[in-house]
């Protein structure tokens, strides 16, 4: 976590994540057909290494643990990237923010106003604090470096391959089902801390955003977002769109219009939620011992 917020990704060339965007694609190449079966082969394929090369660094000691784990974390990209957005924002360049916000969503930028494109980021701070930082520490608690590989590795594949157009719909469906089960645990994680962390005002808008997450087409999604909506006070969800396919989430209404002061709010409330749940994540490892 220090390595992560003092020097943040290792670079590209060298970043694990890259080479498993290359093996992902490599294989894919190989192994694509419309088939939810073979999706699921293609999902397990991939799952293979973070299971077999722990132990095989293991005589290396602590360092390749503290190595292999903080390959797995990317809350500084995270937030850098978000300030990036709204300082384009600050100057009233919406055209640069809406090429920028293309790094963090998937969604269609090329429409977004000021409001739409802080709504966007904030939503994928939120989710991302959770994929990048909550989900990666608390599967290493749960499965040691093996666990932190595998969900990164999950979670990867669910972002290359688990989309709802014609060609992944079924191909990608098992990768994307998995990765939701797999970072929801993450997310009520990141639902408590940002509780803890929010004024009084802040816990009750939580207490009744939580209740629309079921509606979001992504459980951990919607318990994140609904989590940040409440804590900052801010409205979140409504209608994205991918490659012009309308997705609409719940409307969070958390109290105000999404602006560029309420992203640098979020930019800091994300990195506090991921030093929550990170001193909680130690708290269990020292109590599991």
């Amino acid at each position: 976590m220090a390595l992560d917020e003092l020097v943040g990704d290792p670079a590209n060339r060298w970043h694990p994540v890259r080479w498993l965007g290359v093996g992902i694609a490599a294989l894919e190449d190989r192994i694509y057909a419309d088939s939810r079966t073979r999706g699921a082969v293609f999902w397990g394929l991939l799952l293979v290494p973070s299971v077999v090369l722990p132990p095989l660094l293991r005589p290396g000691g602590r360092i390749f643990e503290v190595l292999g784990v903080w390959s797995t974390l990317g809350g500084r990209s995270l937030v850098r990237e978000a300030e990036v957005i709204a300082a384009l924002l600050d100057k009233g360049d919406i055209p640069g923010a809406r090429a920028r916000l293309g790094h963090l969503v998937g969604r269609d930028t090329d429409d977004l106003g000021a409001a739409e494109i802080a709504r966007a980021a904030i939503e994928s701070l939120a989710e991302n604090t959770t994929d990048a930082v909550l989900g990666p520490l608390w599967w290493y608690v749960a499965g040691g470096l093996s666990g932190a590989l595998a969900f990164r590795s999950s979670n990867t594949l669910d972002a290359m391959v688990g989309h709802l157009n014609r060609r992944y719909y079924n191909f990608g469906y098992f990768s994307a089902k998995v990765d939701d089960l797999a970072v929801t645990p993450a997310a009520v994680v990141g639902v408590i801390a940002s509780w803890v962390l929010a004024p009084a005002e802040g816990r009750r808008r939580i207490g009744e955003l939580i209740t629309l997450a079921p509606q979001h087409p992504s459980l951990n999604a919607g318990l994140i977002e609904a989590a940040f909506a409440g804590a900052l006070g801010v409205d979140l969800g409504g209608v994205n769109r991918y490659r012009g396919r309308a997705v609409t989430t719940p409307r969070l209404l958390g109290g105000s219009s999404p602006d560029v002061r309420a992203l640098h709010q979020a930019s800091r409330f994300s990195r506090r939620v991921a030093r929550v749940g990170a001193l909680a994540a130690m708290l269990a490892i020292v109590v599991g011992r």
